[in-house]
C-alpha cells in the first residue's frame, strides 16, 4: 500500500506512524505547481492525502491504481468528484472540524468592521494619539443578522448572534427546527434576507448553484448601512461587483477571510478602509487542526478496514457512508 501526502498539509509524527502501520508513506512538502507535478508526486499511489491541490479528471485518469483521496479539508471543490465517482475512486472529507473556529472568526470580523478596530489600531500605533473621534462605530445588539446557510457553522454563528441580542433571518435549503426554537430565527427567501439584514454572513459550500449568489443585483438591494461577512469561499460573491459597491458606498463594509487576489478587484479591496481582510485563517486554530488531521487519517484507516466514512463520491465505496451534505460546509467554510 502506497500512501502519498501530496502537498503542504500538517500531519505530525504520531499520525504518520499510524499510516506507516498500513503501508509505505511518502511525504511531500509544499504544493505542486503544475498538473504534471501532481501526477509525478502521486504516481503509484493507492491513497492520496491532499489539502490544497487541484485533483482534476486528468490527474485521476493518470493514476489507475488510486483507490482513495482523503482530503485534509471539509470543502471538496478542489477535486473533480464526478470524475472520481466514474473512475471508482472514493473521496473523503472531514466535516465540521472547524465549526467553532470559523464561527468565532466570523464574529471577530463583524466586530472588526462595525467598530473599525483595525483602522483604530493602525492610527493609534502611527500617531500615539488617542483620537477616538474618527472611529464612530455601530453595535451588533439590536441589529438583524442574515445567515446565508444555517448548517453547522451558520447555526453556530446564529447562536452567537442570539447571545449578542441580534435578530436572526436565515436562508437554507433545509430548515433547522432546533435553531428556530432556540434562537427565534426565521427563514426567508434570499431576496428578503438581503433587504432585511444589517449584517449578511455567508456559510455555503461553493457549487455551480451558489457561485456568485451575491451578485451585482443582490448588492443593489442590500442596505447602504449593511456589511457582508464571508468566511466560506470567495466565489460566493461577485468580487468585482463587491469592490464597486464598497468603493462607492453602496454598502457600508465587508469582513473577508477569502479574497481572490489574482483578480484586480481582489487587490483593490485591500486598499479600502471599510474592508477587513484575513488570509483564510478561519480554520486555523490549534484545536481545529488537531481535529482535522486526526479526522483525515482516520478516514484513511476506516477505508482500508473496509468501513469507509465521510465519503462524498457515488458508487460502492460511498454507499451508506456517513456524511453530511447540507449547506453547512464548509474547504467550504473550511479549507
Amino acid at each position: 500500500m502506497r500512501i502519498v501526502i501530496l502537498d503542504d498539509v500538517r500531519i505530525g509524527r504520531a499520525d504518520i506512524s499510524r499510516l506507516e502501520e498500513r503501508g509505505e508513506v511518502v511525504v511531500y512538502e509544499g504544493n505542486p505547481a503544475t498538473t504534471a507535478e501532481v501526477i509525478a508526486r502521486a504516481k503509484g499511489a493507492e491513497v492520496l492525502i491532499s489539502g490544497w491541490t487541484e485533483i482534476t479528471q486528468e490527474v485521476l485518469a493518470a493514476l489507475p491504481g488510486l483507490q482513495l483521496v482523503s482530503l485534509w479539508a471539509t470543502g471538496v471543490d478542489k477535486v473533480d468528484v464526478d470524475a472520481a465517482s466514474r473512475l471508482g475512486v472514493a473521496v473523503c472529507n472531514v466535516p465540521s472540524y472547524a465549526t467553532t473556529a470559523v464561527a468565532e472568526l466570523t464574529f471577530g470580523l463583524m466586530l472588526a468592521v462595525m467598530r473599525k478596530i483595525p483602522s483604530a489600531d493602525k492610527t493609534m500605533r502611527a500617531t500615539g494619539v488617542a483620537n477616538w473621534r474618527s472611529f464612530l462605530g455601530s453595535e451588533l445588539c439590536g441589529k438583524t443578522l442574515g445567515l446565508v446557510g444555517t448548517g453547522l457553522i451558520g447555526g453556530r454563528v446564529a447562536r452567537f448572534g442570539y447571545a449578542f441580542g441580534m435578530g436572526l433571518v436565515g436562508y437554507d435549503a433545509r430548515e433547522d427546527a432546533g435553531l428556530i426554537a432556540d434562537t427565534a430565527l426565521r427563514y426567508a427567501p434570499l431576496s428578503e434576507l438581503f433587504l432585511a439584514s444589517d449584517v449578511i454572513s455567508l456559510h455555503l459550500p461553493l457549487t455551480s448553484d451558489t457561485r456568485h449568489i451575491v451578485d451585482a443585483t443582490a448588492l443593489r438591494t442590500i442596505r447602504r448601512t449593511a456589511i457582508i461577512i464571508n468566511t466560506a469561499r470567495s466565489g460566493l460573491i461577485d468580487q468585482d461587483a463587491l469592490y464597486e459597491a464598497l468603493a462607492s458606498g453602496e454598502i457600508a463594509g465587508a469582513g473577508l477571510d477569502v479574497v481572490d487576489s489574482s483578480r484586480e478587484s481582489g487587490r483593490a479591496l485591500l486598499a479600502l478602509d471599510n474592508v477587513v481582510v484575513t488570509p483564510h485563517i478561519g480554520f486555523f486554530t490549534a484545536e481545529a487542526l488537531d481535529k482535522l488531521t486526526s479526522g483525515c487519517v482516520n478516514n484513511v484507516l476506516h477505508f482500508l478496514d473496509g468501513e469507509p466514512v465521510n465519503v462524498v463520491t457515488e458508487g460502492p465505496a460511498g454507499a451508506g457512508a456517513a456524511h453530511e451534505t447540507t449547506m453547512s460546509s464548509g474547504p467550504g467554510d473550511e479549507p
